[in-house]
């Protein structure tokens, strides 16, 4: 009889360094995917409660045009981000006006003293999101996000009164 190994123990000679240094090369892959997928969750959380913020701070807007209230409504809409009354636009322009943003400043052009239903509230809210991931910062160190709601005035609170208004 001699002394030979069996079909079974042929095979395994060997083969342990092999599987370590497969899991080496595949695991920075596969943590790097892990946590891009937690990066991407994290940006469209903040885009999505971004636009919650300004959709919601435009709905104040339709019925109070107090500025300062409305920047206000859309930082409590989104206290997780810390938004600030610089993150959020806020302007006027009549229905007719074929501009979307706050940026220009002939954009409120529907002021206080002339302002009527029909006359549209634009709300632009702003951050600039930072991957977390070390690598995916590498590529994108910050991205600039931002939101915008537009809506036609549905009551023109009166400037006298303005405490009263809704």
């Amino acid at each position: 009889m001699t002394d030979r190994p069996g079909p079974l123990a042929r095979g395994r000679t060997g083969s342990h360094g092999q599987t370590l240094v497969e899991f080496a090369i595949v695991l920075p892959a596969i943590v790097l995917v892990v946590l891009g997928l937690f990066d991407l969750g994290r940006g469209v959380f903040i885009y999505n409660t971004l636009a919650q913020a300004a959709r919601q701070a435009n709905r104040t807007a339709m019925v109070d045009q107090d500025v300062n209230r409305v920047q206000a409504m859309a930082m409590a809409a989104a206290p997780s981000l810390g938004l600030t009354a610089a993150n959020v636009d806020v302007c006027f322009k009549t229905f007719d006006s074929s501009q979307t943003s706050c940026s220009s400043p002939t954009t409120d052009n529907c002021p206080q003293t002339t302002r009527v239903i029909g006359c549209q509230a634009i709300v632009t809210a702003r951050l600039t999101y930072t991957p977390m991931t070390p690598v995916i910062s590498s590529f994108w160190s910050s991205i600039a996000l931002s939101s915008t709601s537009i809506e036609q005035i549905e009551y023109v609170c009166p400037y006298d009164l303005h405490p009263d208004c809704p």
